[in-house]
């Protein structure tokens, strides 16, 4: 992962209308330093304040309406005119990446190569090594003995097959993620983020950090136990309260879920709906990114981040990296900061192997995080983001959901 480029000021156009990131309005009383020189693009702790100055940062503005239609059992809203539920019905539906608006490219194949060497390996394994090498490698995926025999095609983004990972359906026809099934449907049917919307990234941290928004009321701090509200000062700072467990991400169905993010100078509680193009910032071809193409997130700003670009937010994730607050974590969920991997990315930075290898690594790191949400939004990104690598996006605001 690459360090981030510096935060800048930034607007997104969609049809007929311009969406300007003004100034935000968040204060409170009291700083926390984390900020990560030379980190990581995936720090995402560092620069994390607990108060925060007027400057330019994400915010809903124009009061453009975004159309929720009922998924498997919701109710269906308009998310212009006000919140909406998700709803979903228990369905136990796995989606599987049905053609979504326009159609889907021919199915190709993703076949390893017979070589016992790399039979039982999966086809991921080439762009991972081409992502590892270093600059000017000749790549695998180019190579005519691999993709130019017809292997491994889909993997090294030669094509992208009809089911499986899915591609960008619309709403509930998004990607199946891997074939993960929450059990839920596919949850609610949100639009196709408008793919002239400019493309944007993910990164990830957890640091245990009181948020700074805790302070407007909108969102919440708790004590120790990550449950009971705690209004104190923040931990990374010597006070009594952390980052609620309930801001882990959550999954709603197998196409939806919701999350927290951290932004530059923030707009305390504005929601966001981001649609995943496929693609990672830093490698393209990072196959939990693939797997999560044309899947839905609505997320609410919680936090604010020096380190985060104006191209970038930063999602909520236990596990996802501690940045500069080393000690915090380990402090309330008694662990050693190894369990935790590397402060810059956290758990998936610390595994080693094949995509399926890291998988199973972080699932049985995340066993170790405190039983409940927190463990729970570990395991999420496991198996419903499938432990993609700062993935990219599209997104455009939205009204906050009544359940988050």
């Amino acid at each position: 992962m690459l360090v981030p480029k510096p935060s800048h000021f930034f607007s997104l156009a969609f049809t007929g209308m311009i969406f300007v990131l003004p100034l935000s309005s968040c204060n409170s009383g009291e700083v926390t330093q984390n900020g990560a020189g030379g980190a990581s693009a995936a720090a995402a702790a560092a620069g994390r304040a607990t108060t925060g100055s007027a400057g330019s940062g994400l915010t809903a503005s124009g009061g453009a309406a975004t159309a929720v239609v009922a998924g498997s059992g919701g109710a269906a809203t308009s998310v212009g005119g006000g919140s909406f539920s998700s709803g979903g019905g228990v369905g136990g539906v796995s989606n599987s990446g049905g053609a979504g608006s326009g159609g889907m490219a021919p199915a190709c194949t993703d076949k390893q190569i017979p070589d016992p060497d790399h039979a039982k390996d999966p086809c991921s394994i080439w762009p991972e090594y081409d992502a590892a090498n270093p600059p000017g490698t000749a790549k695998n995926c180019d190579a005519s003995w691999l993709t130019g025999a017809g292997y491994c095609l889909e993997s090294c983004g030669k094509c992208k097959s009809s089911t499986g990972s899915g591609g960008s359906g619309s709403g509930a026809g998004g990607g199946s993620g891997g074939g993960f099934s929450t059990g839920l449907g596919p949850g609610p049917a949100l639009p196709d983020v408008p793919t002239s919307n400019k493309v944007y990234w993910a990164s990830r941290y957890w640091d245990c950090c009181k948020p700074h928004c805790s302070t407007n009321g909108n969102i919440k701090s708790c004590g120790i136990d990550g449950v009971s509200q705690n209004g104190g000062g923040s931990a990374c700072s010597g006070g009594s309260a952390y980052a609620c467990y309930s801001q882990a991400p959550r999954y709603i169905g197998d196409n939806v879920s919701y999350g927290y993010v951290a932004v530059p100078n923030p707009s305390c509680g504005t929601c966001y709906h981001l649609q995943f193009t496929g693609t990672g910032q830093h490698n393209m071809n990072d196959p939990g990114s693939k797997n999560i193409a044309g899947k839905h997130m609505i997320v609410k700003v919680t936090n604010t981040g020096g380190d985060v670009a104006g191209n970038q937010m930063d999602l909520m994730i236990p596990g996802g990296g501690v940045g500069q607050n080393a000690n915090t974590c380990p402090t309330q969920w008694k662990l050693s900061a190894s369990d935790l991997g590397a402060t810059q990315g956290g758990m998936l930075t610390s595994c080693t192997g094949t995509y399926s290898a890291k998988k199973d690594c972080v699932r049985e790191k995340c066993m170790k995080l405190p039983e409940g949400d927190a463990r729970k939004g570990c395991l999420w990104f496991v198996d419903w983001y499938q432990a993609a690598d700062n993935p990219q996006f599209r997104y455009e605001p939205i009204n906050c959901p009544s359940d988050m």
